[in-house]
C-alpha cells in the first residue's frame, strides 16, 4: 500500500502546475503586497491580525482597465470555468476542462460577490488598489478570510461560458487575517 501512496502523493504535488487561471505577466499577473507573482489561483497569503494596508498590483496590458471581486469566504477552484482564450503571451490551461480561465470564487448564496472595486493605472502605469484592512482581534490568520479575483477588459479575452468577454480573469487568492 505504502508503495502506491507515494507516486500518487507525488502526482498530487504536481497538480498545481494544472489547476487554476494562473496568473501570466503583462496579461493578468495579480499580486497583493508584492506576494502571488504568476501563481495559480486559491495561493493562500496570511497577514496575521489585519492592522495592514493591501496593495493590489495587476501586470496587464498598457490601457486595460480592471475590476477586483471580493467575497468573505475562501476561493473556490472552478466554480465558473470559460473557453480558453488566445492571449499572447499565453496563459496555460487549467484543470477545469478545455480552459486556461476560471473564475475561482465560492458564488453559494452564503458568499456571492460582496463587494467590488475598479484598478486604477498607478504613476508608473500598472493598475493599483489599496485596501485598507483594520487590525482583526482572534487567533492569527484565522479571525477572517477574504478572497479576491480580478477582471482584465481585454480584447484577448473570451470571458466565461456564461458571461461572454472581452476579458481575462486574474488568479484568485485566499487571504486570512
Amino acid at each position: 500500500m505504502r508503495l502506491h501512496t507515494l507516486p500518487f502523493a507525488a502526482v498530487l504535488a504536481m497538480c498545481p502546475a494544472l489547476a487554476q487561471t494562473t496568473g501570466v505577466v503583462g496579461i493578468n499577473d495579480l499580486t497583493i503586497n508584492g506576494l502571488g507573482s504568476g501563481a495559480v489561483s486559491c495561493a493562500p497569503l496570511c497577514f496575521p491580525n489585519g492592522g495592514v494596508t493591501l496593495n493590489f498590483l495587476l501586470s496587464s496590458p498598457p490601457g486595460s482597465l480592471a475590476i477586483v471581486l471580493f467575497n468573505f469566504c475562501p476561493c473556490q477552484v472552478c466554480s465558473l470555468p470559460g473557453p480558453s482564450n488566445g492571449c499572447v503571451p499565453a496563459i496555460p490551461p487549467t484543470a477545469c476542462g478545455p480552459s486556461n480561465q476560471s473564475l475561482d470564487m465560492n458564488l453559494t448564496a452564503a458568499c456571492g460577490i460582496a463587494l467590488t472595486a475598479v484598478m486604477v493605472p498607478n504613476t508608473a502605469g500598472v493598475l493599483s488598489l489599496t485596501v485598507p484592512i483594520p487590525t482583526i482581534p482572534g487567533p492569527p490568520c484565522a479571525s477572517a478570510t477574504l478572497s479576491a479575483q480580478a477582471v482584465v477588459i481585454d480584447p484577448c479575452g473570451l470571458g466565461l461560458f456564461v458571461v461572454p468577454g472581452p476579458f481575462v480573469l486574474t488568479q484568485a487568492f485566499t487571504l486570512s487575517f
